[in-house]
């Protein structure tokens, strides 16, 4: 085979490839979790008023990347990461101004009492979220310019309906790439 030959056979396996990521990023969200059935693992879902220290037992029995709270219609309405946790207890000197921003992390409390915060005072005020019928493309730019390590779907009625990890849409493509499954 000629190096002509040879570099012609190459350019056809990265177009497939590269149609194979392109099919997967034109997706709707709804296709994509029908198709690759995201785990539910990666999320746990707990209600305003509930303390810190029970997300805390969520984090320690489970591996969530997110835990989302949700209103009694099951709107999410903020969300929490184990580095919004760390951070809370990370301390930091006290701003000298009184118009700095609040944060927990500014008062120098004991850990027992913290541990009975409720979550909507440490939680992100504006969770990430996304309709089903949206694209995976629209996800993946919502990740990458937030900076989040999961985004919440939701429905048209803005209930959730699950979430998609940053790490499961990785191990996603990669598989399609390598039409192999791909293990972390």
């Amino acid at each position: 085979m000629s190096i002509l030959e040879e570099k012609k056979k190459t350019r056809r396996k990265d177009i497939i490839h590269a149609d194979a990521v392109k099919e997967i990023l034109d997706m709707s969200i709804k296709d994509f979790i029908k198709k690759y059935r995201p785990p539910s693992t990666s999320y746990v879902t707990v209600r305003r008023g509930t303390k810190l220290y029970n997300v805390l037992k969520a984090l320690a029995t489970g591996h969530p990347s997110i835990i989302i709270i949700i209103d009694e219609e099951r709107k999410p309405i903020g969300y929490i990461t184990d580095h919004h946790i760390l951070a809370t207890f990370q301390r930091r000197p006290r701003p000298r101004s009184i118009l700095a921003s609040f944060s927990l992390s500014q008062i120098s409390i004991p850990i027992e009492k913290s541990l009975d915060i409720p979550v909507e005072d440490l939680m992100e005020k504006r969770p990430p979220t996304i309709r089903l019928d949206q694209k995976i493309n629209d996800l993946v730019r919502m990740m990458r310019s937030l900076n989040v390590p999961a985004v919440i779907l939701i429905d048209e009625k803005g209930i959730i309906r699950g979430v998609i990890d940053r790490r499961f849409l990785i191990k996603t493509i990669l598989n399609s790439l390598l039409g192999e499954p791909f293990m972390f």
